[in-house]
């Protein structure tokens, strides 16, 4: 589940909680602020991670994903490298082309149009996996170069971390870089299809993975999730009114975040709909989790269903 703190006391309190539970993994935002609200604290992910590596034991710690415009390649994949190093081949390097183009404007980074995003991402992907993987690199992109690049010490996991792509808007101009580079596929939170329409995007997904000479069950799947889980359904009702789901507007751009509602036997009968059609994991976000109950409740009562 992703890890989103006012401060780094709450983060490093629910991670632990989460490794406790039997999590697998502890995925941070890359955003430079809270959508809605940028005078609200959020923390940068990447400095977060690595005092989160040096806390935990067996969670798997990522993000959920890396903004590619926000860094140059080489400098991710150092960074990367590094942190595998740290939590001793614990990274889930995930990553994507960028879409919130307000943090863009307000923090000065420049933000091209998708098309471009996405072929720089494809180029971003290419020198990092030979950073990590070769002795001194040298490559000469449209967007990017390097130039005998040596990336010392290389990653604990061979041949490297597994590499998550993640999609939210216009994510199936994504799918022929997922197919050519990714190990796993996030989908956002925000964008919560029905089982029957997640089917068919792995469909689609599958044709490209053809294309490129791989099969798509050897890719993972991952679903984001809001989630309002509780014991019974009086304490359901009243969690739903106290935690409005995430709304985000900008420009021509509305949405308000779908969410998993429910017991735990309901969410396991919700859960296992998406698994059947292909999701093999999810990526939680709870509105109550500083408080540790949902993530207790789903570690005693969800996660073992699903074993």
């Amino acid at each position: 589940m992703p890890v989103r703190g006012v401060d780094y006391d709450t983060a490093k309190k629910v991670a632990l909680e989460c490794e406790k539970q039997g999590f697998d993994f502890a995925w941070l935002n890359d955003h430079m602020m809270t959508f809605g609200a940028p005078q609200v604290s959020f923390l940068e992910c990447w400095t977060t991670l690595s005092a989160l590596a040096a806390v935990t034991t067996k969670l798997r710690l990522g993000c959920y994903v890396l903004s590619n415009p926000f860094r140059y390649p080489s400098v991710s994949a150092k960074m990367a490298a590094t942190l595998d190093a740290i939590s001793k081949g614990r990274l889930d390097f995930g990553i994507g082309a960028g879409w919130f183009e307000p943090e863009f404007t307000t923090y000065g980074v420049d933000f091209p149009k998708a098309s471009v995003r996405i072929e720089q991402l494809g180029e971003a992907l290419t020198i990092i996996k030979r950073l990590w993987t070769e002795e001194k690199p040298t490559f000469q992109g449209k967007y990017y170069r390097i130039q005998e690049a040596y990336c010392t010490p290389k990653p604990v996991q061979e041949p490297h971390p597994p590499i998550w792509i993640g999609t939210m808007i216009g994510r199936r101009r994504m799918f022929k870089t997922i197919a050519e580079h990714a190990d796993g596929w996030a989908l956002s939170s925000l964008y919560l299809p029905k089982p029957e329409d997640y089917r068919r995007e792995i469909e689609e997904l599958g044709r490209h993975f053809r294309e490129s000479g791989r099969g798509i069950e050897t890719i993972k799947k991952a679903q984001g999730v809001g989630c309002v889980v509780a014991r019974n359904e009086r304490e359901l009702k009243e969690k739903t009114k106290r935690y409005a789901p995430l709304k985000l507007s900008y420009e021509n751009y509305a949405t308000i975040q779908p969410r998993l509602e429910g017991t735990p036997d309901q969410c396991v009968e919700k859960l296992r709909e998406y698994v059947d059609v292909g999701v093999t994991h999810f990526v939680f976000t709870f509105p109550d989790d500083v408080t540790l109950e949902p993530i207790r409740l789903f570690g005693e009562q969800i996660i073992p269903a699903f074993k």
